[in-house]
């Protein structure tokens, strides 16, 4: 039997899109990890268990259950919505992020916290939620790549190699290049293109259920 040209067409197309949704989520997630220590340094140092223990572990432990999260929600029929959804909220809370970071970490020190205690509180305050959020992102994925259970292992080693890559090119970018110019502006232009892509698979899900309807 010969294979549907359009549907073949519209599987490449679905793969990418998925693919190119995780890599960009990879990127930001990492980016907003490295801003993140410059973020809290001015009120809490950037000692190791600043750098290491509070933000390292806050994204370990928010990409952790954004995982978790993601794989339930991928097995509901409006997963794409509610990605949708994640992403544009994520990319809000990048956006604004550097207007709150100052009044949280005040309260944090009225608080009596010391240094580790409280860079941790901080960093779970301010990048657990956008971080869980992104981290819906590779099981969707994967999950939307998978049409039979057979391809569910080449599928997930795709999403995630890939993903990983773009937060290595995050990474390098961000720390060699991005952490030089105004921290307001990459949060917020980054948090326009999260919601902007927030925005994109929201949309991009309405139609095709309108147009399979």
């Amino acid at each position: 039997m010969e294979p549907n040209p359009n549907r073949t067409a519209r599987q490449k197309t679905r793969t990418a899109a998925a693919v190119l949704v995780a890599c960009l989520c990879g990127w930001f997630v990492m980016e907003l990890e490295i801003l993140g220590v410059r973020m809290l340094a001015p009120y809490f140092g950037s000692a190791v268990y600043v750098v290491t223990g509070s933000v390292i572990g806050t994204f370990l432990l928010s990409l952790s259950v954004g995982y978790l999260l993601g794989g339930r929600l991928s097995a509901r029929k409006n997963s794409g919505i509610l990605l949708g959804v994640l992403i544009l909220l994520a990319g809000v809370w990048t956006a604004v992020l550097p207007f709150f970071t100052g009044p949280v970490c005040d309260q944090i020190f009225d608080w009596g916290l010391d240094e580790k205690w409280g860079s941790l509180l901080a960093a779970l305050v301010l990048f657990a939620v956008p971080t869980t959020f992104l981290g819906t992102v590779s099981p969707m994925a994967v999950r939307w790549l998978t049409q039979r259970p057979e391809e569910a292992g080449v599928s997930a080693g795709l999403v995630m190699a890939l993903s990983t890559i773009a937060s290595f090119a995050g990474c390098v970018v961000t720390a060699f290049y991005l952490i030089l110019y105004s921290m307001r502006l990459v949060l917020l232009i980054s948090g326009l293109i999260l919601a902007l892509l927030g925005t994109a698979v929201l949309f991009t899900t309405l139609v095709r259920r309108k147009n399979d309807a």
